[in-house]
């Protein structure tokens, strides 16, 4: 192969790899911001840990994160959901009765659930991110 056809590959395979750090840039920038700052009770976090086999120690697996009755937050979610929603791998439309009442997106790293209230507002937000796996010994 010439060398203009490998440099076109390596372009083509980095540009993939790029493409796939900056999914959900938005949604991940609220998501560290409500574990990090406090709100005033209508965010919270859950931490799921699960025993290593290896080291016999419970690990963080999975971070979970609620989002209630915090108006403007929400709001914050939702316009970031805007700009990111095209980099979703599944979105899932649960309905109730013929009214929708939750949107579930899955991404290459987090999982979102948008709740909805009877008028058709997004009442609260759920977020699941799974915690890398540590290769600790």
């Amino acid at each position: 192969m010439k060398r203009t056809e490998w440099i076109m590959i390596l372009l083509l395979v980095a540009s993939s790899f790029s493409a796939e750090l900056v999914a959900q840039e938005n949604l991940n920038v609220l998501a560290k911001k409500c574990e990090t700052e406090k709100f005033d009770g209508n965010v919270w976090s859950e931490i799921i840990y699960t025993k290593n086999d290896r080291t016999k120690k419970f690990e963080p697996t999975i971070t979970m994160i609620s989002v209630e009755f915090n108006p403007t937050l929400i709001n914050e979610f939702l316009e970031a959901l805007k700009k990111d929603e095209d980099k979703a791998l599944q979105k899932v439309e649960r309905k109730s009765s013929g009214r929708t009442i939750a949107f579930d997106y899955s991404f290459e790293n987090a999982d979102y659930s948008f709740y909805y209230g009877e008028k058709g507002e997004c009442t609260g937000i759920k977020i699941r991110i799974p915690v890398p796996k540590s290769d600790s010994k």
